[in-house]
């Protein structure tokens, strides 16, 4: 950074930064303000990146996109940084959180924050944890379809072009009836005589083609709607549509925003110091977890200088897929088959570290990666694949730099206790998996900063017979949960021959190919799975906790289950329960003399994770309360 220069305009507080390479051309700071011992900075960073730069061409469509004088695409994101105000109490590391549809997951998951006010400068930010632990945390926006005011947005510039689109719409066929349904793209042209409008009942069969004079797009092309209303099943409306934004500028938004904070320049208003911020972190999960997965795989963690902009990412409960991140037309909130958004570029190879840090290795700039998995990856987000060969008949390695923890037990999305129902046909499952993440972030930063071995990677197998069929899934028959005889499904897919290489779709709906193998724990006797780190709750259990759950109405035709919740199930209280219901479990009243005798179980489990650096020792008392509060509920 060669100089700083502070300008005010209509209110707005806005810091230019020269840069040499500018890649981060400057920064506007709208907002500052206390958090306690911490400072809060909200603003826009604005990017300019050169075409012609081979780290940049895997950007889809970036060669046509708009120029400025100097021959370089421009866009810009919303930030925030919370960091410490005294630079003593930094460890000189930045935890970027790449955010969930404009929102953070890690200060609700991670810090347990509560509330759900989109504004960024309204967020919780609960215990603060990560701050405590001294890191500076940043979130970026790269999604460019967030709504002002719904999050942290990319403003991103449109390729002047036309192509095919998709939209996919389901019918419960139950409630009331409807008869149009939103597309996220509008059609170029409404009267589009050759736009076609399918419905079938299941996902791989060929959809029946419903006559061109029977439907309609809106006068605005955004909508469709069909004369007489929708019914039951599932519709696929294939239709032109352009000017698709240049959806992949949101990864290098991620990585420039990294290489600024990583290394910067010699003054900055996000890095007065230079000294105090030495490597960066990055954190998604879910969707942002696909989106880092997507990230490393494109090449992005090389900046335009070669360097690497992460250090390391922690990518959590993405399962084995990318995302519709960085292609013509893309949709990046769109996440596959399993929360029912159809044959979507979502779970598609490669999947193992193999494939996916290939462009990292060759340009060393391999971060080192910490994956964790929820029960519900395994069910819902195909992740056997990421560490099986795609016939499910052997384990594959994981990278070098990659460790992967299965939280045995827990659900993507975990439920509240007391546990609700929602709509579901079991209890949500509640597991709470936050406890083993924080001591998860402390151990990749000390593996980062002085090459401490991390704990070993937990993870179930096939050789040692704990990842299996669905079929071969030993559940325990109890009257309150039964198997589910279906799980969602994963296909070859082809897209047309311009997509591996251009991002760009030419065949909608893709062809099909062969079904991967997607496999998934096997279970103990209480139903629990085994092969992974278990959670207090799940080693001395009150009941049986998985990783899905199914729907109401059921959609069993397209093999969905519950998108990505999970169940719970209580034991019986006591053996005259379990003999009368013919539940093959042991009884609470079996397994724990009293309350006390529960609670003792739970902290020696809690002590263990301590001893193996997957809690941290702080948290233990935590646990405690929520274990007491979870024998009270339940009984």
């Amino acid at each position: 950074m060669k100089a700083r220069q502070l300008v005010r305009a209509g209110g707005l507080l806005a810091i230019f930064c020269s840069v040499a390479a500018a890649e981060l051309e400057r920064i506007e700071i709208r907002g500052r303000d206390e958090l306690g011992a911490y400072e809060r900075v909200t603003g826009r960073a604005y990017f300019a990146v050169d075409p012609n730069l081979a780290v940049n061409q895997a950007i889809a469509d970036l060669a046509l996109a708009p120029r400025n004088s100097k021959g370089r695409v421009e866009f810009s994101g919303d930030l925030m940084i919370v960091r410490p105000k005294d630079p003593r109490r930094s460890r000189g590391a930045v935890f970027l959180e790449v955010v969930n549809r404009g929102g953070p997951q890690s200060l609700f998951l991670i810090s347990g924050a509560r509330g759900g006010d989109p504004a960024p400068e309204h967020w919780d930010f609960g215990d603060r944890f990560l701050l405590e632990q001294g890191f500076t945390v940043a979130f970026l926006g790269w999604q460019f379809d967030v709504r002002e005011g719904a999050g942290l947005s990319l403003r991103a510039p449109s390729a002047p072009v036309t192509g095919i689109v998709r939209q996919s719409y389901i019918e419960y066929g139950s409630g009331s009836r409807h008869n149009a349904f939103g597309l996220s793209y509008c059609a170029a042209d409404p009267q589009e005589a050759g736009a076609r409008l399918t419905v079938r009942d299941k996902i791989d069969e060929p959809g029946r083609t419903i006559e061109r004079s029977h439907w309609h797009f809106a006068r605005n092309g955004c909508s469709l709607i069909l004369d007489g209303g929708l019914d039951a099943g599932l519709y696929d409306a294939i239709y032109q549509a352009k000017d698709p934004p240049v959806a992949g500028l949101g990864m290098a938004a991620i990585r420039d925003f990294a290489s600024y904070l990583k290394y910067g320049g010699q003054t900055s208003i996000l890095r007065e110091d230079t000294r105090a911020l030495r490597r960066v972190i990055g954190y998604g999960y879910s969707q942002s977890g696909r989106f880092l997965r997507q990230f490393v795989h494109d090449g992005f963690n090389q900046d335009e200088h070669g360097r690497a902009a992460f250090d390391g990412l922690m990518i959590s409960s993405a399962g084995a897929g990318g995302g519709s991140f960085n292609h013509r037309f893309a949709i990046p909130g769109e996440a596959g088959n399993s929360v029912l958004s159809i044959l979507r570029p979502v779970d598609m190879p490669p999947f193992t570290d193999e494939g996916l840090l290939a462009k990292a290795e060759a340009a060393h700039v391999t971060p080192r990666i910490f994956y964790t998995f929820s029960s519900t990856e395994y069910w819902a987000r195909a992740g056997s694949l990421t560490h099986t060969m795609p016939d499910g008949r052997a384990d594959a390695p994981l990278g070098r730099l990659s460790r992967l923890y299965f939280l045995s037990g827990t659900a993507h999305a975990s439920g509240p206790f007391p546990p609700t129902r929602a709509g579901r046909k079991y209890y949500l499952n509640f597991a709470e998996q936050g406890w083993v993440t924080r001591a998860l972030m402390l151990d990749l930063d000390a593996w980062i900063q002085s090459g401490e071995e991390p704990p070993a990677s937990r993870y179930p197998t096939i050789r040692k017979g704990e990842l299996v069929s669905r079929e071969a899934v030993r559940f325990p028959a109890n009257p309150a949960i039964s198997f589910p005889d279906y799980m969602p499904e994963v296909w070859r897919m082809d897209y047309g021959p311009e997509f591996a290489a251009k991002g760009i779709i030419t065949k909608e709906p893709p062809g099909l190919g062969q079904k991967y193998s997607v496999l998934v724990p096997q279970v103990d006797a209480d139903g629990n799975e085994e092969g992974g780190v278990r959670l207090a709750e799940v080693a001395v259990p009150l009941g049986t906790f998985t990783g899905w759950n199914v729907q109401l109405p059921q959609l069993a035709d397209l093999h969905y289950l519950s998108g990505l919740v999970g169940s719970f199930a209580p034991l019986p209280r006591t053996r005259e329960e379990r003999e009368k219901t013919k539940d093959t479990r042991r009884s609470i009243g079996e397994r724990y003399s009293s309350r006390q005798a529960y609670l003792d179980r739970v902290q020696q489990a809690a002590e263990e994770l301590v001893r193996q650096r997957l809690m941290l020792k702080d948290d233990v008392a935590a646990v405690l309360r929520r274990a007491a509060a979870m024998w009270d509920g339940l009984l």
